[in-house]
């Protein structure tokens, strides 16, 4: 079966964003992290104790959470579409000394895993190129365990919306139906597109598909002076800076399979 064209236009545009975002991007591989310029793990608490548990990271990118809860005891397994932001993920793994395994793949769709494999999922800033939700809920219930622990971070929905840099405002022309993003970099041959969903929606469908929210954040941007306590920072984010001190730029959740 062809990969959709909006597919293959995420995949190939991370992997052209992926040595410039890596660079400009100082993300911890000792604590997990969940949104730009905020806390992590060491002040959330958000994951249960994960030594000996078998995990998987969804859309890990350069796998750097992966390689935290690998640090923690867990064993990983960390999936990602884009061949050059695994590289690096593998690179760097060498470097740290984790034990990885790595699995070039769609996360459309996670046929490849059997059921009930994993202890607990985490998925950071993938949720938003994914177009079927109920499909990804329902296979991450699938492979989860019973009992087993959901952690999501997605790019908030008033990301969707123009930032005025001049008065510091959010033009919000219709939230309930957020625009979808159409993107390229540089002269990549087809789209990639980014999934901009409500409050509500994610809520709903985390909740229809078998699991219990326990924990839902919008997570706000530490102090200027305390920016180096986050474990997801770097002159990348420089740019955002005075948007996400007024407008949360992730909504993160925490849910257990029923």
């Amino acid at each position: 079966m062809e990969t959709p064209k909006h597919i293959v236009g995420v995949q190939h545009g991370w992997n052209l964003m992926s040595a410039n975002y890596q660079s400009e991007s100082d993300i911890s591989v000792d604590e997990v992290h969940y949104a730009p310029l905020s806390y992590g793990e060491n002040s959330l608490n958000l994951l249960d104790d994960v030594t000996g548990k078998n995990l998987v990271e969804l859309g890990s990118g350069g796998s750097q959470n992966a390689m935290a809860l690998a640090k923690l005891g867990a064993r990983v397994t960390a999936v990602d579409f884009s061949p050059s932001q695994l590289s690096h993920a593998v690179s760097e793994s060498v470097k740290q000394k984790t034990t990885i395994d790595f699995l070039q793949a769609d996360i459309q769709n996670l046929t490849y895993f059997r059921d009930r494999t994993f202890d607990g999922i985490i998925s950071v800033f993938a949720l938003e190129f994914i177009e079927h939700l109920d499909v990804f809920f329902s296979e991450c219930n699938r492979i989860l365990k019973k009992g087993g622990q959901l952690i999501l971070s997605t790019t908030h929905p008033l990301g969707a919306f123009e930032w005025d840099a001049d008065t510091s405002t959010l033009n919000v022309t219709d939230y309930f139906n957020p625009p979808v993003e159409m993107w390229k970099e540089d002269d990549q041959e087809y789209f990639g597109v980014t999934y901009f969903r409500t409050v509500e929606e994610l809520f709903t469908n985390v909740v229809d598909n078998g699991f219990t929210v326990k924990v839902l954040l919008e997570p706000k941007p530490l102090e200027f002076d305390k920016e180096h306590l986050s474990p997801y920072k770097g002159n990348y984010w420089t740019e955002y800076r005075d948007r996400v001190n007024s407008v949360p730029f992730a909504i993160v959740i925490k849910a257990l399979k029923q």
